[in-house]
């Protein structure tokens, strides 16, 4: 495969490879440099252009950046039938659904449920594909995930760009192209400027290979915060409190956890504890959405600043992590009229966005994340964003320099991560987004998405719902977070287990719990802990990745140098069939395994090829298993 990227500068196309670590010179003092790294184990390539102008005026326009510009050598019939449907081999382009537009999806359980689903996009009816995600946040829409193939070899692929993004692909004499970069681009830069665009990750494979474990293993080994942080945790256990809760409050539930031997290791500081709101002691209800932007912790509420929580928490075994969303802050609010020129505003829009390009905004906000951190000792930093950003962008930029604005802040936002985890190695940290909505490789490499869809924010969420959205993203990601808040049901906790995992069944203030929860949250909590090391190893599903109450979820998680590994079952509401028998992957045949049935505590020997049953409808099991 021969890797290249191409853009215009000037009125000249320009055309260069992607190998080598490159320096082209565009004309005197501009420059491109490619940044390329091979993982050769996984057939695999990742490369970042970085743009420069030390000359000492401004440069041409650089405009239609394609961060990639590829042909990927992959055969497939020549001609298209016509009349008749696709076939399994002919070319293809595998998409995932991002987050799902608009606030109502929540409510509307068929629509969430399409969140992580694949689209098989056929290039024999349409030879040429666009995608893109929308509102300027990297999974709104579409996630950057692109699995091109034909006659069952391809190439999976992946854009790092936390901003707007496209994205095109094409068939060609010699297989399929791939365009990739940034959505708009069109921009001079002046003297002594440097940018980057957006990095490009291609793994092909082979039709023999398991491509999607594989793909795993490539971000678990290289792309995830394991491999390129000091963490020592694959994600979070946390325990949600609301923040707008009393301190008293949290301080008597954060003890009831201890006297109950409970065992999280975070917990987790919801938004509602910061600016001086009237009533903020409910998710849904009150004035504290108006305070965003005002982050000293109100005193009112937490007249301790919320010193006395940590010491509760470090003495029940756990750390704080807190809730944040610094780039967004509500007009009106002190910082905004304190400094005005740190903020993109739009007409008519109560919401201002905090400029990671402008230096003093931005070591505004390192400096009083970092205060926070340290006073707290937070294990994690959440970070949510909830608006749209194209626009703000589009109307702060300068003239010729479309473009400019989204970088610069993406940029800032990079590294304000950064520097916070070289501040502090073993910090957490979430990336939330109104739920999953900036996911790719580039927040991956630093972050979790322990909140991977806002769905969980339903205090009745549908289990079904989020073991669909398991089903689809575990094929690519070994690291991602649910929650749930039903207390005192297995099946729906259970469907929210990922290798981030939050119990937020005690978090609202109208919410309680008597000695039978308490008695079910330590179990489920203990069996947590015990299973939680094989989320981040091979996945296999072994039933439906559809919303379909009438089927059975069936995933498997499996350590193959181990030779161990879960099996969780899930009989829906529907279902008619008590019933299953599955073939476990990656096993050894005629070799006998010992399963251990969490719901009963028996254990069985057992080949790779077992029969479940639930004789009840909306049930569940997980068994562990290892060779014997």
């Amino acid at each position: 495969m021969k890797k290249e990227f191409s853009f215009n500068y000037g009125e000249k196309r320009c055309v260069f490879s992607a190998e080598n670590n490159a320096v082209y010179e565009l004309e005197k003092g501009v420059t491109v440099q490619v940044v390329c790294k091979e993982y050769k184990e996984y057939d695999a390539v990742e490369w970042v252009l970085y743009f420069e102008n030390k000359s000492d005026s401004n440069s041409q326009i650089i405009s239609n950046i394609c961060d990639c510009d590829t042909v990927f050598p992959l055969t497939y019939p020549r001609q298209a039938k016509s009349g008749y449907e696709p076939v399994e081999g002919d070319a293809c382009v595998i998409t995932m659904n991002g987050m799902v537009e608009g606030g109502f999806y929540w409510e509307n359980d068929k629509v969430s449920a399409t969140e992580y689903n694949f689209n098989y996009e056929y290039l024999d009816k349409t030879p040429k594909k666009q995608f893109g995600n929308i509102g300027g946040r990297s999974s709104e829409g579409m996630m950057p995930f692109f699995d091109v193939t034909a006659n069952g070899s391809g190439y999976i692929t992946a854009i790092g760009w936390t901003g707007d993004w496209m994205s095109e692909f094409s068939k060609t004499e010699n297989g399929i192209k791939m365009r990739s970069g940034l959505k708009e681009t069109n921009f001079y830069l002046k003297s002594g400027e440097k940018i980057r665009t957006s990095s490009t990750l291609i793994m092909g494979y082979t039709e023999l290979e398991d491509k999607h474990n594989k793909f795993r293993k490539l971000i678990k080994n290289h792309f995830s915060h394991r491999s390129n942080t000091n963490a020592t945790r694959d994600g979070l256990m946390a325990c949600e409190l609301w923040g707008g809760l009393k301190s008293e409050e949290m301080i008597k539930r954060i003890n009831e956890l201890k006297a109950h031997d409970i065992k999280f290791e975070d917990i987790w500081i919801d938004a509602g504890w910061y600016g001086q709101c009237t009533k903020c002691d409910d998710t849904f209800s009150g004035d504290w959405g108006a305070h965003t932007g005002e982050w000293e912790v109100n005193k009112r509420v937490h007249p301790n600043d919320l010193i006395d929580v940590r010491d509760a928490a470090k003495n029940a075994g756990m750390n704080l992590m807190l809730w944040f969303e610094p780039e967004r802050a509500i007009k009106g609010t002190p910082i905004t009229k304190e400094h005005p020129d740190w903020f993109l505003k739009l007409p008519d829009n109560a919401n201002t966005i905090l400029n990671y390009g402008n230096k003093e905004a931005f070591e505004y906000v390192l400096n009083f994340l970092l205060e926070y951190v340290c006073k707290l000792d937070l294990s994690c930093y959440r970070q949510d964003f909830n608006a749209w950003l194209t626009s703000y962008f589009k109307e702060n930029d300068e003239p010729n320099r479309r473009g400019i604005t989204e970088i610069k802040h993406i940029m800032g936002m990079y590294e304000l991560w950064d520097r916070l985890l070289e501040k502090h190695p073993d910090l957490l940290i979430d990336n939330c987004a109104s739920g999953g909505r900036r996911i790719d490789i580039e927040t991956l490499k630093r972050s979790i998405p322990f909140f991977r869809s806002d769905y969980q924010c339903n205090f009745n969420e549908n289990p079904e719902v989020l073991q669909t959205h398991n089903a689809n993203i575990s094929a690519y990601l070994p690291y991602n977070g649910c929650t749930s808040k039903t207390k005192n049901d297995t099946y729906a906790i259970r469907s929210s287990y990922s290798s981030s995992w939050g119990g937020a069944f005690y978090n609202a203030i109208f919410q309680s719990m008597n000695e039978d929860d308490f008695k079910w949250a330590k179990q489920i909590t203990d069996e947590y802990r015990k299973i939680r090391k094989y989320f981040s190893m091979d996945f296999y599903n072994h039933g439906s990745n559809v919303f379909d109450s009438t089927a059975w979820a069936i995933w498997q998680y499996h350590d193959n140098e181990a030779q161990s590994g879960i099996v969780m079952a899930f009989r829906r509401k529907n279902s008619p069939f008590d019933n299953v028998e599955i073939q476990l992957k990656s096993t050894v045949e005629n070799q006998e395994y010992l399963f251990d049935d969490l719901n009963t505590g028996n254990t069985f020997i057992g080949s790779n090829a077992i029969k479940i049953y639930l004789p009840q409808k909306q049930s569940s099991v997980i068994m562990e298993y290892k060779l014997k």
